[in-house]
């Protein structure tokens, strides 16, 4: 999904159309809210060691790192997000794996 991560403040990420991977599933979504985690580019790679996961699309042209540490519930209709590519469904469970080493 391309979504809009603004207002942030302090160290969340932040950018008006960011490329975000969707972690929860279709059920709950369809309630009107949806956990995402952005994706980057940046070279803060080392930062986030253990909390991200690389992340190439099998369709769409979107790669960098999955920020699991970073996770937001957004009302994505609300933020006009666009989908743009499709992960492999193993990137989304080793990023749910790693979202919950987070919450445990």
């Amino acid at each position: 999904m391309l979504v809009g991560f603004d207002p942030a403040s302090g160290h969340e990420q932040q950018g008006a159309g960011r490329p975000a991977l969707v972690l929860s599933v279709q059920a709950f979504n369809q309630l009107g809210m949806t956990l995402v985690a952005p994706i980057t580019q940046g070279g803060n790679f080392a930062r986030y060691v253990g909390f991200s996961v690389p992340l190439h699309c099998e369709e769409g042209d979107v790669h960098g790192v999955v920020l699991v540490n970073q996770v937001r519930m957004m009302d994505l209709r609300a933020r006009l997000a666009k989908r743009i590519g499709l992960a492999a469904g193993e990137v989304v469970e080793e990023a749910l794996l790693r979202l919950q080493a987070v919450v445990e």
